[in-house]
């Protein structure tokens, strides 16, 4: 069974033509370089990994994955010896061929990329290797071929750039909800809200607001709500003298027996314990 087949057939286009392309089962510690290329290159891995250096920098490659070498870099890449490399390639210039690469995001800052699958790449490739003859209609195949690739590629490249910025906004909006609910929170100590009034002010549901507090913050509004109570009692039992029972309905509880059972919850100790040993000692508040 042959190990590589390679077309090499150069296209006659001026803005953008094929010069080689082909595939190869690698041997351990196969390597090519370091050398320096004239033209584009681009290789898809199909199975196995590898390793590949430009420009002071290693990646380690693996399956379902591209990189991409620019013209006069130099660049080494080699087979990995447990599981070699089985990859395909395409090798191309061309007057349009820097700014396609741009649009397909592979640059000398970002050679290598992920792909949803190289399936589609390995069968345009392997199609286009099935026109050899020096033809019009062989070139206007090969031709059709390479455009493909470069479309899938931008294609794809958008599609992963334009989830990752949906994701960050995504992740700034979560952000602004769990900072606006904070502060909601810390600024009305002394009312007896609850998780649906820190919810309807944020005008969403009390599902989310869960959510979003316990992937951001590790915990439950619930227990942020009763722990930011819980602060500011302490504070009042240990800076002012009024009644256990005052102190409690300050903080948003109506039920001093509630209160009490949440205070040594959150403190280990009741009330009364806490005001016995930190009364008037304000530098202990963050005991």
């Amino acid at each position: 069974m042959e190990n590589k087949q390679v077309l090499n057939r150069q296209t006659s286009s001026k803005e953008l033509h094929l010069i080689s392309c082909g595939w190869e089962k690698c041997t351990p510690e196969q390597s090519y370089g370091p050398g320096v290329r004239r033209y584009y290159t681009i290789h898809f891995v199909l199975s196995g990994q590898g390793y590949f250096y430009m420009n002071n920098r290693k990646y380690t490659i693996k399956a379902g994955q591209c990189f991409f070498i620019p013209p006069v870099n130099s660049s080494l890449y080699k087979a990995e010896p447990s599981d070699p490399w089985t990859y395909i390639w395409i090798c191309f210039n061309g007057e349009n061929a820097p700014i396609l690469c741009e649009h397909c995001h592979l640059t000398e800052e970002t050679p290598v990329q992920q792909l949803n699958s190289v399936l589609p790449y390995q069968e345009t490739i392997l199609e286009m290797m099935t026109h050899p003859q020096l033809t019009p209609s062989s070139e206007a195949y090969i031709q059709s071929g390479l455009y493909r690739i470069i479309a899938m590629l931008e294609e794809e490249m958008e599609a992963i750039l334009t989830e990752r910025i949906r994701d960050t906004t995504m992740e700034s909006n979560e952000y602004f909800y769990i900072t606006q609910a904070v502060d909601y929170i810390k600024k009305s100590p002394l009312q007896d809200i609850t998780v649906t009034d820190v919810a309807d002010y944020l005008h969403i549901s009390r599902s989310h607001l869960y959510g979003l507090f316990k992937k951001h913050l590790g915990t439950t509004p619930q227990a942020f709500l009763t722990s930011a109570k819980i602060i500011n009692a302490r504070e009042l039992l240990t800076i002012t003298d009024i009644p256990v029972s005052s102190v409690a309905i300050s903080c948003g509880y109506q039920n001093p027996f509630a209160f009490s059972r949440a205070f040594k919850k959150e403190t280990g100790m009741t009330p009364r314990e806490y005001r016995e040993k930190y009364h008037h000692a304000e530098d202990l508040l963050d005991c």
